[in-house]
C-alpha cells in the first residue's frame, strides 16, 4: 500500500451496516439478477468501508476434481471488492487484481467474502478481502480459504460511451456503472 492513502469517508447514501446492496448491473455476471449463466452473488453493507458477500458454490464452477475454479473465485474477490468501492459513491473498474488460494474449496460450499476499501490516492481505491466457508464441506468460519488485494480505479460515465451500443442490462442502482 502507498504511503500517501487517504481513507475515505463512506458517502452519506451508502446503505447502513447489515443492509442488502444493490447490485450495480442487471447483467452482471457476478451479481446480476438478469444473468441465468452468472454467479448470483449478494452484498450487505458493513460496518465503515466493509462490506460482505455470498456464493454459493455450485457444481458448475468445478475447476478441479470436487473443488471451485480459481477463475472463479478471482471473479468472486473482483466482484466483492469492486462493490465495496460503492462506500465512494462513484463507479470504478478493476486495474489490478492480485488472488492467495489458501485451500482447496469444495462444491456445495457457502462462501463469506468480507471486503474493504484501505484508502485513496487521487482516482486509485485499494481494497483488500478474505474469504470463508460458512457453510457446506469443511464449513469453519474461522478459516481464511483465499486473500486478496485491488486496485481499481474511478471512473466517469464517458467510460463506457464507447461501448453503449453493445450494453446489455440495465442499471439498477446510484453506484457502480449504473450511471452509464
Amino acid at each position: 500500500m502507498p504511503d500517501d492513502l487517504t481513507v475515505p469517508v463512506p458517502v452519506e447514501f451508502f446503505p447502513a451496516a447489515g443492509e442488502k446492496l444493490p447490485q450495480h448491473w442487471s447483467k452482471c455476471f457476478g451479481c446480476g439478477d438478469d444473468q441465468p449463466a452468472g454467479m448470483a452473488m449478494s452484498f450487505k453493507a458493513g460496518e465503515g468501508l466493509e462490506v460482505t458477500g455470498r456464493l454459493e458454490v455450485a457444481k458448475k464452477y468445478q475447476g478441479g476434481p470436487g473443488v471451485i475454479h480459481g477463475g472463479i473465485l478471482s471473479t468472486a474477490f473482483d466482484e466483492v471488492q469492486g462493490v465495496a468501492c460503492m462506500v465512494l459513491g462513484t463507479p470504478v473498474v478493476t486495474g489490478h487484481l492480485e488472488i492467495d488460494f489458501a485451500r482447496p474449496i469444495p462444491l456445495g460450499s457457502v462462501l463469506e467474502f468480507r471486503a474493504r476499501v484501505e484508502g485513496t490516492v487521487r482516482r486509485k481505491v485499494y481494497t483488500s478481502a478474505e474469504a470463508v466457508i460458512v457453510e457446506g464441506p469443511a464449513a469453519d468460519p474461522d478459516v481464511i480459504v483465499g486473500t486478496s488485494r485491488g486496485l481499481f480505479l474511478t471512473i466517469t460515465a464517458e467510460h463506457f460511451a464507447k461501448t453503449q451500443e453493445f450494453v446489455d442490462g440495465v442499471p439498477t442502482s446510484p453506484f457502480g456503472t449504473s450511471s452509464v
